[in-house]
């Protein structure tokens, strides 16, 4: 039997002393983040890019709801009303006015196609890269502030 030889090189050597050294064992060029939620696509599960676009805000409520998950708007009656007005620009044909579905799922029940779409982070993510069928991505048309507003009305749908 042949034992080949594996190489590490410099990358690779650092890596090991890093994890000798009690550290993690993430390359700076990795596409993990170090800390804060993980997006993923809806459908297939990738990562999601959720660098935000040129001239696009990182706002207390995006840079709080990376970190955590958490969305800031949710029971703020500001930000609900400006949710409300981006949900009936983009949202309400697939959805009706109320959240109660047409094209696009009801917004008021249990009743969930993905299972992530439970949590404030799973709908963010479809309403960011979009689904399957007619979902379609809003990365172009709103920003991830907006999207964050969005969900925080769709939740005042809810009660």
């Amino acid at each position: 039997m042949r034992v080949r030889k594996r190489h590490f090189g410099v990358v690779g050597v650092a890596v090991c002393l890093e994890v000798l050294a009690g550290g993690t064992a993430i390359p700076a060029d990795s596409t993990r983040p170090r800390e804060g939620v993980v997006f993923r696509h809806i459908v297939d599960d990738a990562p999601l890019d959720v660098s935000l676009r040129p001239n696009e805000a990182a706002t207390e409520a995006v840079e709080h709801f990376h970190a955590t998950g958490k969305n800031l708007y949710v029971g703020k009656s500001e930000a609900i009303t400006e949710g409300k007005a981006h949900y009936e620009a983009w949202c309400q044909s697939c959805h009706l006015p109320d959240g109660s579905g047409r094209i696009g799922p009801s917004l008021t029940d249990d009743v969930y196609g993905y299972a992530r779409t439970k949590t404030d982070v799973g709908q963010f993510e479809i309403i960011l890269a979009g689904g399957t069928g007619a979902m379609q991505p809003f990365r172009d048309r709103l920003t991830q502030d907006e999207i964050l507003k969005v969900i925080a009305y769709v939740h005042s749908l809810r009660r």
